[in-house]
């Protein structure tokens, strides 16, 4: 039986401010929603971080939310997972601007469904 399955996937985005103040925070959100394989699943994962980016102006500066990646995507299986999503800003870390601009995936594995 080939079903849709249910995918995790953890967002980063960086907060850019225009001028000294460089990368402000950290957003991260995790989405839990349903994908036909890991590649398509990828794909909604970076259409869901795209809908997450924005640009607005404060004051005179402008200050861009853009994602930086998929931190983590794992298959959660066929059962309907408990309801968990959320967002919380994160204080920018030590990072080299290398590391926060590609897309990582981990690795998902198809789960058995359970029987019924």
């Amino acid at each position: 039986m080939t079903g849709k399955q249910w995918y995790y996937a953890q967002l980063r985005w960086a907060v850019m401010v225009e001028g000294k103040e460089g990368l402000r925070e950290w957003k991260e959100a995790v989405h839990i929603f349903l994908s036909e394989d890991e590649q398509t699943a990828f794909q909604q994962a970076l259409e869901i971080g795209r809908l997450g980016e924005d640009i607005h102006t404060e004051g005179r500066r402008e200050v861009e939310t853009r994602l930086a990646e998929v931190v983590r995507l794992d298959c959660l299986g066929s059962d309907q997972p408990s309801s968990r999503s959320g967002s919380a800003p994160a204080r920018p870390r030590n990072a080299s601007p290398s590391s926060t601009s590609s897309n990582r995936r981990s690795i998902c594995r198809n789960r058995p469904s359970k029987a019924a």
